[in-house]
């Protein structure tokens, strides 16, 4: 009588190690991939501000209205990486849209994040200059 008993408490106690276990790797797992969605924002907004900051350099005051231009993906530290698109939307208004990307060293994606940033042209005289709309918030429905 006493060996079966002895024998359910330890399968018992298996279980349960077991299970607390999956819930520490479950955990680790969602950890990492909360790291790895920052690094893509931050990547991302990187991007955004980066392509703003060398504005003059792209030649994107020459895209005509509805046209986009198609910025070579740049790599950043850690594994992170961006890819930026500019849309001119109309004389005034331009959409920069950065795609912040994070890989593994085998280049699979692990995380991928967008932002976008409506600018238009500076009313300073530095050319090539362009200055963000003020803060929107959009929600979809």
């Amino acid at each position: 009588m006493a060996l079966p008993l002895a024998v359910m408490a330890l399968v018992a106690i298996a279980a349960l190690v077991a299970c607390g276990f999956a819930g520490a790797v479950l955990a680790q797992r969602i950890g990492r991939s909360a790291a790895y969605a920052v690094q893509a924002a931050a990547a991302a907004d990187a991007g955004a501000a980066l392509v703003i900051g060398d504005w003059s350099t792209h030649g994107l005051d020459l895209l005509v209205a509805g046209d986009s231009a198609v910025l070579p993906r740049v790599p950043l530290p850690a594994g992170a990486s961006y890819q930026a698109t500019v849309r001119r939307l109309n004389g005034e208004l331009f959409l920069v849209r950065a795609e912040g990307v994070r890989s593994d060293a085998a280049g699979g994606t692990l995380a991928r994040r967008e932002v976008g940033i409506v600018v238009r042209p500076a009313d300073s005289a530095a050319a090539g200059a362009v200055t963000p709309l003020a803060h929107r918030a959009w929600e979809a429905r």
